[in-house]
């Protein structure tokens, strides 16, 4: 056990940033309860389950800041896919070993893979103090206080320095959608939207702590407030106005937005407000209309994108898209693959993240006719990731020599840069920007000047990928 008085629950998150907000729902939990929390670092980035396979814990970056390490873990887990899975599984047992000096730290383990897989994790990890399903921060704390010392009498309450530079403002969770491909309905169960008074009243509080970019997210935040009773008048048009207007806040991204939300309204919305970010997240998943037909989405909403893409990026010159596709469907053929490769090509697109197709247990998808063997799907999305990455790669150079305001959020003290965000950067999943001190200032000097969730004035000077070296321009 730790040697701070009051017992320390660190915490790890797989998955995508709808996980980031379920893990602070928990730790917002733990600590009411009097318990410190922790956030381990270095982990696999949020939204990127294929990249997650080699990535593992360890106890220094689950123990730095906490003396002797922490007194229990929580492995919030991703499930989306069968590759998050593996790697949600890798993630439970390398906690399961995290100190063998001591007897071993009680491992909890939440989120999606406990919602869909909770009988097998029974049987196959004994050694794992509790299972806990997506959103039951009771049976969470109930969980740490059986295996933990009592708390503080007290709530805790995070110290001057805890604030970060950005949190994620859920507006709804679940999804009605029935797309053959995806598990997500099964584990979140059906789209339910907050009320509007008790999202702005999140969002001022969070701003009054000094978070100045808060991030819109759900499943699909275009379909905000269709499920709220008909005296609410609330839709996502309404409360992005009503986000914006708040005092003090610098950035209002979006994410999560389906390809029939991109409407006029929206678009005249987000140009209206200097400080709604010219950024979007719309999955596509593909481009042709029979696959797209067989995946349960409408191919009129994505042939539609390019024409609201176009009006899009008229109205807003510096608007960034990302999205997210899919190769190696059941039954695409060599032309609809072709087709799908034209359209990142000509789409010009900022981010994309491609997935080769996974069969996943209790979707349709799965037992559809002709699917591809392995080795395609591989190769499609291989094919499709390289021709995006190229283009995107060039529209990130193409920033070279141009100004932009940027977030601080920490340092490398290795490489001796800031480490810092411009509003084309959602956080952990498109790059960074590192700022280099001027050679007349200390390393000191200037990792006290500028400290994290600042914003300073930069000039882009070199690429490497997604990543931009800069220098201040003023701040």
């Amino acid at each position: 056990m730790a040697t701070n008085t009051i017992p320390t629950v660190a915490f790890t998150t797989l998955g995508c940033p709808k996980n980031e907000v379920d893990t602070d729902l928990m730790r917002r939990a733990v600590e009411a309860a009097g318990y410190y929390t922790h956030e381990c670092t270095d982990l696999p980035a949020p939204n990127a389950p294929t990249d997650m396979a080699n990535d593992s814990l360890n106890v220094a970056n689950c123990s730095a800041g906490v003396d002797n390490g922490p007194d229990a873990i929580v492995v919030n887990t991703c499930s989306f896919i069968q590759e998050a899975t593996e790697a949600s599984i890798e993630a439970i047992f390398d906690a399961l070993g995290l100190d063998e000096e001591r007897s071993r730290l009680p491992v909890i383990v939440a989120g999606c893979i406990v919602n869909r897989y909770a009988d097998d994790l029974t049987s196959e990890m004994p050694e794992v103090t509790a299972l806990i399903k997506v959103g039951d921060t009771k049976a969470l704390v109930k969980a740490l206080t059986d295996c933990l010392p009592a708390g503080a009498s007290t709530p805790i309450v995070r110290t001057e320095g805890t604030v970060r530079s950005y949190e994620y403002l859920r507006i709804a969770d679940g999804c009605d959608r029935r797309c053959t491909f995806c598990i997500i309905p099964s584990i979140r169960g059906a789209y339910t939207s907050r009320r509007p008074e008790d999202i702005l009243t999140q969002a001022r509080d969070l701003v009054a702590a000094g978070t100045y970019e808060l991030i819109v997210i759900a499943q699909d935040i275009g379909r905000y407030g269709t499920d709220l009773d008909a005296d609410t008048s609330a839709n996502l048009v309404q409360l992005l106005s009503q986000l914006a207007a708040i005092p003090e806040l610098k950035r209002l991204r979006l994410m999560y937005l389906q390809p029939e939300g991109l409407t006029d309204e929206l678009l005249q919305t987000m140009a209206g407000y200097p400080n709604i970010v010219p950024y979007l997240e719309v999955p596509l998943q593909h481009i042709e209309p029979r696959i797209l037909k067989t995946m349960g989405r409408n191919p009129r909403d994505v042939q539609n994108f390019e024409t609201q893409l176009a009006k899009a990026r008229k109205l807003m010159p510096e608007l960034v898209i990302r999205t997210t596709l899919i190769a190696g469907f059941p039954g695409e053929t060599d032309e609809e693959f072709a087709q799908l490769c034209n359209f990142v090509e000509r789409a010009n697109l900022d981010y994309v993240g491609v997935f080769p197709y996974s069969p996943e247990e209790g979707t349709i998808a799965a037992k559809l006719p002709n699917q591809l063997d392995d080795i395609v799907r591989l190769e499609r999305a291989q094919q499709v990731r390289d021709l995006a990455d190229q283009i995107g790669w060039q529209r990130m150079a193409d920033r070279i020599g141009q100004q932009a305001e940027v977030l601080v959020e920490g340092y490398d003290s290795v490489e001796n840069v800031l480490m810092a965000r411009a509003a084309f950067q959602a956080p952990d999943i498109d790059g960074i920007v590192r700022v280099t001190p001027p050679e007349d200032r200390t390393t000191e000097d200037f990792f006290t000047a500028y400290k994290p969730n600042t914003y300073l004035m930069v000039e882009f000077t070199d690429v490497i990928l997604y990543d931009l070296d800069a220098v201040i321009v003023s701040s």
